[in-house]
């Protein structure tokens, strides 16, 4: 992690954005999902797992995606881990878990499926690890087509992790993505950068799966 100080081109923007009652923003696009879902089938993987792997190479691959405020000062991490909403085995309601990421999806699919075995066991709100900044926040709504979202934020300058919502995809494999962030750290280039990586990824998930 390092600060980032006086001489950080954003300084200004970050400055602007912070004083606003509310410097969140939302955009929603829809993605073409069919060749990760093949690649699902052939390999047997679970397509949360697959579309959190591909939406953590992309959000690791833009600055702002791991720029965030710690002690009240804009930070940029190295890295970002997920974190993420399950409903455990036998419960109606969803609990949240933190997984460390990993650029091989074999291992980051394995933190996945440990943190869901601990809240079957342990359901919280607050897991290990969830009051860290150096996440993103996921959600999935698969029976919904989601066109817009919502989410609830704290104080901007101590929640500034940003919040994505993945809805249902339709007949022809298209899928929802709604993101979150603070436009303190995120503008239109970023989500464009990332919408570039993330639909790069899942139109050629051989190259990423292993």
């Amino acid at each position: 992690m390092k600060f980032l100080d006086d001489s950080w081109e954003r300084n200004e923007h970050f400055s602007f954005f912070q004083s606003r009652r509310n410097p969140c923003f939302s955009v929603s696009f829809s993605v073409s999902v069919t060749n990760l879902c093949a690649l699902k089938i052939q390999n047997g993987f679970r397509f949360t797992d697959c579309i959190y792997f591909a939406a953590m190479i992309a959000v690791n691959g833009v600055a702002g995606f791991r720029q965030r405020i710690v002690n009240l000062r804009p930070v940029e991490f190295d890295s970002i881990d997920a974190a993420f909403t399950y409903i455990p085995k036998g419960r109606s309601l969803h609990c949240n878990c933190v997984a460390k990421f990993d650029y091989k999806f074999s291992v980051f699919s394995n933190n996945i499926s440990a943190a869901r075995a601990n809240a079957d066991v342990n359901p919280t709100l607050c897991p290990e690890g969830g009051d860290v900044q150096s996440l993103i926040y996921f959600s999935s709504l698969p029976d919904i087509p989601i066109l817009s979202v919502t989410n609830p934020w704290g104080d901007p300058w101590v929640d500034s992790v940003p919040r994505f919502l993945f809805g249902k995809f339709d007949p022809s494999g298209n899928l929802t993505v709604s993101i979150e962030a603070l436009h303190s750290f995120i503008d239109g280039v970023h989500l464009a950068e990332f919408y570039k990586l993330f639909t790069q990824i899942v139109d050629s998930p051989q190259q990423y799966f292993d």
